[in-house]
This record gives C-alpha cells, sequence and structure tokens, in this order.
C-alpha cells in the first residue's frame, strides 16, 4: 500500500478540503502520485482523515496538526531528459520554457538551472520550482498554439484574397471579350484590343505563377523558392548547393528590372548574387582575366565576360530594393576555374555553399530579419510560411 504518497494527500486537504474521492485523486494525478480508489481509500481510511458529507473528505484535526509538523520533503533530483519528462515536453521545448521564465520569474536562478541541465548534471529542483516551470510549460503552449491559430487565419486570408484576385481577373476577361465581338466591327479597333486581351492574359500567367511558387524549407534550416523550375543540369546542381546553406534564404530565377537573376540568397552576412554556367567539368579549365575576354584552354567562352554579367546583376538588384546591405557577386561553374581580382568570387557550382557560406561568415556588417523581409517584398516573391531564423 503506497503510505508514502500520504504528505501528498495531506497537503491536498489542507489546502483545498473537503474534496471528493475523485477530485482527490485527479489532485494527486497532477503531482505524479498515481492512487487506484482502493490505495486511496485505504490511506484515508488509515491516516487520520475523515469523511464529513458523504464522499467529501477532511483532515483530522489531530491530523492536520500532525501533517503540519512533518518536514519538507527533499527536492527531487532530475537531468535534463527526465525534467522534460515530468513536464510533459520535449528537451528543446524545456530550455526555450526555462529562458522565458528568466524574466517572469527572476527570483529563481533559471540559467545555472539550464547550464547544469544541458551539461548532464542531476539537479534538485524543489516543488516550488517545479510548479513555476510546469505554469511555464502551460503557458508555452498557449503561446505556441495561439501562433499556429494566427498563422493559419493568415493562411486563409491569404487565400481568400488570392481567390478574389482570381474572380477578378476572370470577370476582367470575360468582360474584354465581350467586348471585343462588339468591337470587331471596326477595324482600327482590333489590334487595339488584341493588345489588351494579351495583357490580361499575362496578368493571368502572373497570378498562376504566384500560387504554384511556393517556399520549401531546406533540411539545413534555410527557405527556398524557385520561381522557374530548372533547365540544365548545371541549374540543378546550383539548386541542390544551395539549399545545402544554413539560416538562409534562396531565391531561384528571379526577375529584376527586365533581367532574370539566377540566384539570390539572403544571407545573415551578406545578399548574394549568383550566376552559374554550363561549362561541364571535361570541357577544361575557364580563366577569367580581371579585365578582357573569359576563356577555356585559350578557346573563348559563348558568354565572354561573365564577370561583367553577375556585377551588372549587382548593380540592378542594388538599384530595384535600394537597402544598404553588403552584396557578394558570385560566378559558378561546373568544372575548374582560375579566376584575378577580389571583386568576383569565382567558384565551382557544387561547392557554391561551401564558398558563399564563408565569405558571408566573415562579413561584420549583419542582415536583420527586417532587412531580410523588406528585400523580398522588394522582389515581389510570395510571404515567408514563418519570419526568418538565424538573422
Amino acid at each position: 500500500m503506497p503510505h508514502s504518497s500520504l504528505p501528498a494527500v495531506a497537503e491536498i486537504l489542507r489546502l483545498r478540503a473537503p474534496l471528493s474521492l475523485q477530485v482527490l485523486r485527479a489532485a494527486l494525478k497532477g503531482k505524479r502520485v498515481l492512487l487506484t480508489e482502493e490505495e486511496l481509500l485505504s490511506i484515508l481510511g488509515s491516516g487520520g482523515f475523515v469523511e464529513g458529507p458523504p464522499g467529501q473528505w477532511s483532515l483530522a484535526p489531530a491530523a492536520s496538526s500532525a501533517a503540519a509538523s512533518t518536514p519538507a520533503p527533499a527536492p527531487a533530483r532530475f537531468n535534463l531528459a527526465s525534467l522534460a519528462s515530468r513536464a510533459g515536453v520535449g528537451s528543446d521545448v524545456l530550455l526555450k520554457v526555462l529562458e522565458a521564465l528568466v524574466t517572469e520569474h527572476p527570483e529563481v536562478n533559471w540559467g545555472a538551472l539550464r547550464d547544469r541541465l544541458e551539461s548532464g548534471a542531476d539537479v534538485a529542483v524543489s516543488e516550488r520550482t517545479l510548479g513555476l516551470l510546469e505554469e511555464g510549460v502551460r503557458r508555452f503552449e498557449v503561446a505556441r498554439l495561439h501562433a499556429e491559430k494566427q498563422r493559419a487565419e493568415e493562411r486563409a486570408r491569404e487565400a481568400e484574397r488570392r481567390r478574389e484576385l482570381q474572380q477578378m481577373a476572370e470577370s476582367e476577361v470575360a468582360m474584354l471579350r465581350a467586348e471585343l465581338d462588339d468591337e470587331r466591327r471596326r477595324a482600327h479597333d482590333a489590334a487595339l484590343e488584341r493588345d489588351r486581351l494579351r495583357q490580361e492574359a499575362e496578368k493571368l500567367v502572373a497570378l498562376k505563377e504566384q500560387e504554384t511558387a511556393a517556399w520549401v524549407a531546406t533540411a539545413a534550416g534555410g527557405w527556398l523558392l524557385d520561381l522557374g523550375a530548372p533547365e540544365t543540369f548545371g541549374e540543378e546542381k546550383l539548386r541542390q548547393a544551395l539549399g545545402q546553406l544554413e539560416s538562409a534564404l534562396v531565391v531561384l530565377n528571379v526577375p529584376v528590372a527586365g533581367r532574370e537573376i539566377e540566384a539570390v540568397v539572403v544571407h545573415p552576412g551578406g545578399i548574394a548574387v549568383v550566376e552559374q554556367y554550363d561549362i561541364p567539368s571535361t570541357a577544361g579549365v575557364v580563366s577569367v582575366p580581371a579585365a578582357g575576354a573569359a576563356e577555356i584552354d585559350g578557346r573563348a567562352l559563348e558568354v565572354s565576360d561573365p564577370r561583367g554579367e553577375v556585377l551588372g546583376a549587382v548593380r540592378v538588384l542594388q538599384k530595384a530594393v535600394s537597402l544598404d546591405l553588403v552584396y557578394l557577386p558570385v560566378v559558378a561553374f561546373q568544372g575548374p576555374a582560375d579566376a584575378e581580382g577580389e571583386d568576383v568570387l569565382v567558384c565551382l557550382t557544387a561547392e557554391v555553399d561551401l564558398a558563399v557560406d564563408d565569405l558571408l561568415h566573415s562579413q561584420t556588417s549583419r542582415v536583420s530579419a527586417d532587412d531580410a523581409i523588406a528585400l523580398l517584398a522588394k522582389l515581389g516573391v510570395p510571404d515567408l510560411p514563418e519570419p526568418p531564423s538565424g538573422f
């Protein structure tokens, strides 16, 4: 018979008596004391408790005094896994809750508790601290559910907005077609009507592309948005490589001011502008001089000035977004290349993520989350499903 549970029963009845058997069992369950009804009745019948109205239990006066004189139990000891299990959450969530409690309850040294738990040590935790921790977990779960609800509502609003835009576009197209049927009798208006219909068709195509283009979370913890399917082996390799960047936002095939930039990488250390050229590794070594035409084993390339191409793309992007950020021009080839000068990073397509991450991590200036969101908004791409992390 678990008479070791008697102090927990006495504490609950001292604070909240009288209680029914059902409510008392539920309160004990909240303290991780699991008893059957027969076990609880045995404790109540032998521990100095009294039954008042039918089914309502209280402390007997003598039992109350005895319970009051009973010394408080020693704090239980936990490691990270067992404390997370006690709180009913994963270890990562428990650490986040401890961070939040630093400001909510500064009277407890939560930082020291977190450090010792992360080190793998067993830590003594009082009942009061456990209570504060459990309350913090409940608030964390409420906040998480509230955030999920807000995101779902925002997605619903965005879907409704797109539906309305689609309906408006279809309505305008129907109206223009009706006008065209009426004006075909006048030859001098036929060209104008064709132009107007073409413009509406372009609007529908743009709307369709906007609906299908979506951000994809990468395994490395970043986000990737492909505004056009890869057309070559090199473009697919570039997509795979940039998808390895951690905490980076990658937009492929970006239309900017009348031209298309192959990749724009929004990184905490700066903005990388990437142009990739499909020159197979078996073709030879590409030579990219500081000035003049690029060559491969003495033969001219189809694109004579890849350095100038990517620098031009950087200038177009800077003018379009008007943000004071660090920009890194990158030229990628599938095979080896020799390059002069330091104004452009020249690297292998398969290693572009390592080269970009290494250079941008060395920058002293940083790109904030607000800068990243503002730049994406200037590019006119769909909103991120959630705020960028790592910025």
